[in-house]
């Protein structure tokens, strides 16, 4: 077990301490981390981007005031290749639902009501597709609107400013996958 105190280093230096020493983890062994406040934005950073990180073996625990001890396993290798199946209509969570909690690519069941929109955001060094399963959504990029009904699909590169609005009740799958090295 490796662990790593980062109550001494600067904020804005903690998360890629603890990201490059995850990745030096052989699959299967954990990463405990020592920190001052709970690592709830770290969990949830992990889980959305490194997709050997276990999301569902995390566990943390308050030791005093200042000490909070969490740990963050690494995906055994045969755990990580195999394959995953999921129902949309399964998922929880609203608007968004995760649908492979921490793995690539980031695949999301998002559902919005007629007039609901997501406010812009932008997902950078990504390509995304956005797939509109029922209704119909317009989907914003740079301000350019983009109407994305039933059945089909929009792909853009995640650098674009994005905000879909629901035209109707609509569900979309959006899939957020790393953008190929050029």
């Amino acid at each position: 077990m490796t662990e790593l105190d980062v109550r001494a280093l600067p904020p804005s230096e903690r998360h890629g301490r603890v990201r490059g020493a995850f990745e030096e983890l052989a699959p299967g062994e954990t990463l405990t981390i020592v920190n001052d406040h709970d690592p709830k934005p770290l969990y949830r950073e992990m889980a959305a981007e490194v997709p050997a990180f276990d999301a569902d073996g995390y566990a943390v625990e308050r030791e005093g005031p200042e000490e909070f001890v969490a740990e963050f396993p690494k995906a055994d290798a045969a755990d990580f290749d195999a394959a995953e199946r999921t129902r949309i209509a399964d998922l929880d969570g609203e608007p968004h639902a995760d649908a492979f909690p921490g793995r690539e690519p980031k695949t999301i069941r998002l559902s919005l009501e007629l007039g609901e929109r997501v406010p812009e955001h932008g997902h950078p060094d990504r390509t995304v597709l956005f797939h509109v399963l029922e209704g119909a959504v317009d989907v914003a990029l740079d301000g350019d609107p983009h109407r994305v009904e039933a059945g089909e699909v929009l792909r853009f590169e995640g650098a674009s400013a994005v905000e879909p609005t629901a035209r109707e009740d609509s569900t979309a799958l959006v899939v957020s996958a790393p953008r190929a090295a050029e």
